[in-house]
């Protein structure tokens, strides 16, 4: 970022995370390519038609640990496996979003790969419900040397999972294996916002908020969408809408990442908002409050999301003493 240049977008983010997703914005994010990664992983962008199991997924990723006591001296990594093992039905939710995120933006498939010829026999395979029946019978009779899962390819014995927690050999902490590759707690806290960033250009980053600020925030948000009804539109509609409005089929947008498709149908609303807006401003029938002007429908300017809710003392102190 720009040396004395505070950027919203990354307002709350390590100044090392938020340098580095900058440069991701213009490298990789705007021509929707894959992101590499630690150990040669590529993180990809993910389309529209994971939109629903994408977003729901991403819950994962935006666990706070510094709202519980528990998690305060935990990393995020440290703390998301904390949740998973807990003896409860969040937590097996917990776990298989994370399996399925992971699957969406590494492009892999959850099982266990063989070594020699990289083929994945996934857990619920026939081939490894076979395989348990012949350990649990070789057990039963007491056999000591048990059958090795062989791989249907190629016959080969070695194999890894393809997603596991697991313990780093040489700091003794919990790290993340994806396909081989260990990620640890510093590479899983940039791995966090790359995803978020790379799929949902609006997105910003709120777990440094006070929690009471974030919970009076979104009771705010509550009762505005009571007020209007509770209006909201299927992802099919959306889709439907934007065809309407452009040249795109919807065979087009199934393909269409969901970053460029939130953004193409935030500005198609903008802008039929924004010549509504003008011609009734035009034609006098509507008009602005004094001093404020017609935002364009392109150009916006960058705003907190929660206003001057969250901001530091110090900014406060200083905007009381100009006043005084």
């Amino acid at each position: 970022m720009a040396e004395g240049k505070e950027n919203l977008k990354y307002k709350g983010l390590k100044p090392e995370i938020a340098s580095e997703i900058e440069g991701y914005e213009t490298a990789y994010f705007r021509e929707d390519k894959p992101v590499p990664f630690v150990g040669g992983l590529l993180i990809y962008p993910a389309t529209m038609r994971e939109y629903e199991l994408f977003s729901m997924c991403t819950s994962v990723l935006t666990l706070n640990k510094n709202e519980v006591k528990e998690g305060l001296r935990m990393s995020n990594l440290e703390f998301l496996l904390f949740k998973t093992r807990e003896q409860t039905e969040e937590a097996q939710l917990l776990s298989y979003k994370l399996q399925k995120l992971l699957e969406i933006v590494f492009h892999i498939h959850n099982g266990i790969k063989c070594t020699a010829c990289e083929n994945v026999i996934g857990y619920h395979s026939v081939e490894l419900m076979q395989y348990i029946q012949q350990v649990q019978e070789a057990r039963d009779k007491g056999e000591e040397v048990l059958p090795k899962l062989k791989c249907p390819k190629c016959g080969g014995t070695e194999m890894i999972d393809m997603i596991k927690f697991g313990v780093d050999p040489v700091k003794n902490k919990p790290v993340l294996f994806v396909n081989g590759v260990m990620i640890r707690a510093k590479d899983f806290d940039r791995l966090r916002q790359i995803i978020l960033f790379q799929n949902f250009s609006d997105y910003r980053d709120d777990s440094w908020v006070d929690p009471a600020i974030k919970k009076d925030y979104q009771e705010k948000l509550k009762i505005q969408a009571q007020k209007n009804g509770n209006i909201n539109a299927t992802v099919e509609e959306k889709m439907v809408a934007l065809t309407i409005n452009t040249s795109y089929k919807l065979e087009d947008l199934w393909d269409m990442t969901i970053r460029k498709f939130t953004m193409m149908l935030r500005q198609v609303n903008d802008l039929i908002d924004y010549k509504i807006t003008k011609a009734a401003i035009m034609s006098g029938f509507s008009s602005l409050p004094k001093g404020q002007t017609l935002e364009h429908w392109l150009y916006h300017k960058d705003k907190d999301m929660y206003g001057d809710s969250y901001r530091d003392a110090e900014s406060l102190a200083a905007d009381v003493g100009n006043l005084s």
